[in-house]
């Protein structure tokens, strides 16, 4: 009977080194690096791979915009505007011309065949008034004549030099219709010596 029983005593001590030494086969830890399994060994699933970590989403980068001034080109158009203003119209006499249309010339040539001189010849035109006067070479009264007309006037060379300029002049003035007006003008002409023959 005591030896039946050491017999199944050796027999359960057998059965359990057996299987003590078949999960030290299945499974071998060493003592390597950490983290590492030795070959034949079914590594253990992590946290993150059990529950799926999401994988993180770049941040777009930001976009850098830069403002560019515009420049706006305000151009100014200046109208000046000038304003003319006239002298009233002038009430009473104007004259409208006054002018030699004939020049003179003095005598020339010689005492048997004598050229004669020129006379000269004015004309004239005024408004505004009734009579004109003229006077010649002085303040003296030559005439009075209607606004608007002409007149011969001979023309002195006595006394002159040969070649000397001789020159007389001749002053028209209105008369009525408001204030006198005057205009004045000067004809000239070269004396000659008459040879005596």
């Amino acid at each position: 009977m005591k030896n039946r029983t050491a017999m199944l005593l050796l027999a359960g001590a057998v059965v359990f080194a057996s299987s003590i030494g078949a999960v030290a086969g299945c499974v071998s830890i060493t003592g390597g690096r950490d983290g590492e399994i030795s070959a034949g060994s079914t590594p253990s699933p992590s946290a993150d791979a059990v529950l799926g970590t999401p994988e993180a989403t770049p941040s777009p980068s930001p976009t850098a915009t830069r403002e560019t001034p515009t420049e706006t080109e305000t151009t100014k158009t200046t109208t000046t505007t000038r304003t003319t203003t006239r002298p009233p119209e002038e009430y009473g006499p104007r004259i409208e011309y006054f002018r030699i249309t004939q020049k003179p010339q003095c005598p020339q040539g010689t005492s048997e065949y004598p050229v004669e001189g020129v006379p000269v010849i004015v004309e004239w035109k005024v408004t505004g008034a009734e009579q004109v006067t003229i006077s010649v070479d002085g303040p003296g009264v030559y005439g009075t004549y209607s606004a608007e007309g002409s007149e011969t006037f001979t023309f002195s060379c006595g006394g002159a030099a040969d070649g000397e300029t001789v020159k007389h002049t001749y002053l028209l003035k209105t008369v009525g219709g408001g204030s006198t007006k005057s205009k004045q003008l000067t004809a000239t002409a070269t004396a000659h010596e008459i040879t005596q023959v």
